[in-house]
């Protein structure tokens, strides 16, 4: 079967490392070169504990607080776009309790596993850098730790296996003696992992050519084309390829939207700006990876560097940095640190978290359009779930398997009020 694959960030090349490892015949394209886009800059954290959407209760004071703070980890800014209000709508009541426990219950199901996959990928010779020092959420406030303790809790009557230690006073020095002093605690999250981010996907791509596929890069997708045969696609480039295919995966991130909606799809996602920094510095470096909590940045140590990253800035599309927004992560980053500081800086980077109005995934074929199938909208858990997302993605593609654990995550959830009745999976796949 040939299968074209939208987008060569961490969730589609997953997705077509795993069909090729079926023995499918592969093509990724990409706008811009593999790994380069949401992919590049990020903490590379594979955290199942930390897997729970955005859209939760606070939401919408912190959406209010963010229109007049320039200091926030998150901000959601007005766009002139006119579906833009009906995406902060739909978000802000996806952010009740009882949604948000939904939400939260089914991604931590589904990212119970994401180290398995992430083990599965080295024992078939997939080569990235991979980390097993767990992950520290760091506080400067006693009372921000103890609430933690409670959501760890919570966390765990979902189902979460991990070890997870405290550590105050004096043990926090001999936990990392990076972290500074001055913090009321560290929650140390023994079991979770990070990656750094731009290996993983380098070495998927590798591994998938290796296995016959092929990966085009700087070649914008303009259309996608339902042919006269039933199941049969083309995709077009700006670089004039034709690509026929029997199956269409799109994993472009917020750019799946545009590519959609000439089919008459409509999915309901917004891009949320990141940007980090990874330099080379001066002081003691961590030697965890560090959820810096009260401002929301993450610290990630890379061999000899280390990446400060942060914010979530909604309704921002461009790609310019934002040097005061990149200036505020770095400072607030190092606050939480004793003596390291940045002095040669490696990489700086911008990129678009592909965000729903639920802050799940979407994950499954596209109703209507038999051989048409969508994995994006990950926000900041990409490379959380980007290996499960590729590995479950490819069986129901490929084998025909509904897999049970995508149901929360289908599109067909944005139209849940529409009459249509579902049809099991294999005659949707035939009949739609």
């Amino acid at each position: 079967m040939k299968i074209t694959v939208i987008g060569a960030g961490v969730i589609g090349l997953s997705c077509a490392y795993e069909l090729s490892e079926l023995g499918h015949q592969l093509t990724v394209v990409d706008a811009g070169a593999a790994g380069a886009a949401a992919s590049a800059g990020n903490a590379g954290w594979i955290t199942p504990f930390l897997s729970a959407p955005r859209a939760a209760p606070g939401a919408v004071r912190d959406a209010v607080r963010s229109f007049t703070s320039t200091e926030g980890p998150a901000r959601m800014r007005p766009h002139l776009e006119l579906g833009f209000a009906s995406w902060v709508a739909q978000f802000l009541r996806a952010s009740n309790q009882q949604r948000s426990a939904r939400a939260t219950a089914a991604l931590q199901k589904f990212a119970r596993h994401a180290h398995d996959h992430v083990d599965s990928l080295l024992e078939r010779g997939v080569s990235f850098e991979h980390h097993t020092d767990g992950l520290a959420v760091v506080f400067k406030q006693a009372d921000n730790l103890a609430h933690y303790e409670q959501l760890a809790g919570k966390i765990r009557s979902l189902g979460y296996e991990g070890e997870i230690a405290v550590h105050r006073g004096s043990d926090v020095v001999a936990f990392d003696p990076a972290i500074s002093r001055d913090v009321a605690g560290v929650l140390h999250l023994v079991s979770e992992r990070h990656v750094r981010p731009e290996t993983l996907t380098a070495g998927l791509a590798k591994a998938l050519v290796t296995n016959g596929g092929e990966v085009i890069e700087g070649d914008p997708v303009r259309r996608i084309t339902r042919l006269p045969a039933v199941g049969k696609w083309a995709v077009d480039t700006a670089e004039g390829r034709e690509l026929d295919a029997d199956h269409v995966v799109l994993a472009a991130g917020f750019a799946t939207r545009a590519l959609l909606k000439p089919l008459g799809v409509n999915v309901p996602l917004e891009a949320a700006k990141g940007t980090s920094m990874t330099a080379y510095g001066e002081g003691l470096a961590p030697a965890h990876p560090l959820k810096l909590y009260e401002h929301m940045v993450a610290c990630s140590p890379f061999g000899n560097s280390v990446r400060l990253s942060g914010t979530f800035d909604v309704g921002r599309r461009d790609f310019d940095l934002n040097r005061k927004r990149l200036d505020m992560v770095v400072r607030h980053g190092t606050s939480y640190l004793d003596t390291w500081r940045p002095t040669d800086i490696e990489h700086e980077w911008v990129g678009h978290r592909s965000t729903t109005v639920d802050d799940t995934p979407v994950i499954g074929p596209v109703p209507g359009l038999p051989g048409l199938y969508v994995a994006t909208g990950h926000g900041t858990l990409g490379v959380t779930l980007g290996p499960a997302t590729g590995a479950l993605a490819a069986r129901e593609i490929a084998l025909q398997e509904e897999q049970p654990l995508l149901a929360p995550f289908r599109l067909t959830r944005f139209r849940a009020r529409n009459s249509r009745t579902q049809l099991p999976y294999a005659e949707r796949l035939i009949n739609d």
